[in-house]
């Protein structure tokens, strides 16, 4: 068993010693970087637009989706008003202006 770990230190060894050590100095992640970078294609480049675009679609979305919501909840009808209830408020303003014609003498053209 000593000589198999023996023999694997020293597989090890000449491992590291056939390869030149490389100390990373200041410019190692910027270099790596520039090779990552022109390797990227103009399709990547236009599929990574079309991603970003596509999500600032949805949020927008969203958004306007939600203000309708909201906007639609402040003009909803009560839930318990009958139905009867519901016509007079919506006519409640042609019954008030013939009304006031009929305080006038004046008739209605339609």
């Amino acid at each position: 068993m000593k000589d198999l770990e023996k023999e694997l230190d020293e597989l090890f060894l000449a491992y590291r010693q056939s390869f030149a050590d490389r100390d990373a100095d200041s410019g190692f992640m910027p270099g790596i970087w520039e090779k990552i970078e022109a390797r990227r294609s103009f399709a990547f480049q236009v599929r990574h637009l079309a991603r970003t675009f596509l999500g600032a679609t949805a949020v927008l979305f969203t958004v306007i989706a939600g203000l309708f919501v909201l906007v639609e909840n402040r003009t909803a009808v009560d839930p318990h008003e009958s139905y009867i209830d519901s016509l007079a408020s919506a006519h409640a303003s042609d019954s008030m202006i013939e009304a006031m014609h009929a305080e006038t003498g004046e008739t209605n053209q339609r």
